[in-house]
């Protein structure tokens, strides 16, 4: 069965669905790879580690002016509990990323559906 949902509503289970992450991080001490590739679609990431020590997420991306060059990796850190606020500030709406939030809601528990159909506002 088809869900149809507006990217209100996307945002809204996508926030639920990176507090499930977060608790998942602090218990099993690792990082499902759907919130890694979350932050990597969102922040353009090449790397995301999740530091066990110091309870945070780092981020690398790349900061090179032209492809043809080393990468220069610039690193962020945030704290893993504050990952459901600074994931939202992050959140896109435009089609291809409302699709790609959309297979990982469906993915995951938060959804019971076959498919996930976005629909216009």
């Amino acid at each position: 069965m088809a869900t149809y949902l507006n990217d209100q509503e996307i945002r809204i289970s996508l926030k639920k669905l990176v507090q499930q992450y977060v608790e998942e991080c602090e218990t099993c001490k690792e990082m499902p790879e759907e919130f890694i590739s979350l932050i990597k679609h969102n922040f353009l990431a090449k790397f995301v580690y999740y530091n066990k020590q110091e309870k945070q997420i780092e981020i690398g991306t790349d900061e090179s002016e032209s492809p043809n060059t080393y990468p220069k990796i610039k690193v962020f850190k945030f704290p893993v509990k504050k990952a459901v606020k600074w994931l939202d500030k992050s959140f896109k709406d435009n089609k291809n990323d409302l699709e790609f939030y959309g297979k990982l809601l469906k993915r995951n528990s938060e959804l019971d559906a076959s498919e996930v159909v976005l629909v216009n506002k």
